[in-house]
């Protein structure tokens, strides 16, 4: 589950505390988006975004929507009793994810989940030309997020 929560987090660039408590009602295959509350608001504002479905995360949905989980439990990510993670609960089977990947050599360093925020950042621009809008300010974005650190600029004639 921690591993279909790091590909998620990797496709759509959300905070773990935006879709922990992902229901399949917020999945709208047929709009074709999916739609997460902004954990942090600005103004006093509630901001929704709606993340559009790509074929890969088409795939992923497929494989999450296949997960057994109780009738009445409408949660994407469940604990193996069908109850959505806490964020504790969450952060220690991260943990728990990170250092049997490190001894199985699956991975060569360790990394934060939120380092996943980074690689949506910089995938999304190298993909689209630009980068998504994760704040209010694309200068903050940018600074703590783009880790491609190309610039691209055109040359006098």
């Amino acid at each position: 589950m921690i591993g279909l929560m790091a590909e998620f987090a990797a496709m759509v660039g959300s905070r773990r505390i935006e879709f922990l408590h992902l229901t399949l009602p917020q999945i709208d295959s047929e709009a074709n988006t999916i739609r997460l509350m902004r954990a942090k608001q600005h103004g006093g504002a509630t901001r929704v975004e709606s993340v559009s479905i790509t074929a890969g995360m088409e795939d992923l949905i497929r494989r999450l929507r296949a997960l057994p989980r109780p009738d009445e439990c409408l949660h994407v990510f469940t604990t193996r009793d069908g109850n959505p993670y806490t964020d504790d609960g969450f952060a220690s089977t991260w943990q728990r994810a990170m250092a049997k990947a490190l001894e199985d050599k699956i991975i060569p360093r360790r990394f934060t989940f939120h380092d996943l925020r980074a690689y949506y950042t910089t995938q999304h621009k190298a993909q689209y030309g630009a980068l998504p809008e994760l704040h209010a300010d694309s200068k903050t974005t940018a600074k703590i997020y783009d880790r491609s650190r190309i610039s691209t600029r055109k040359g006098l004639s």
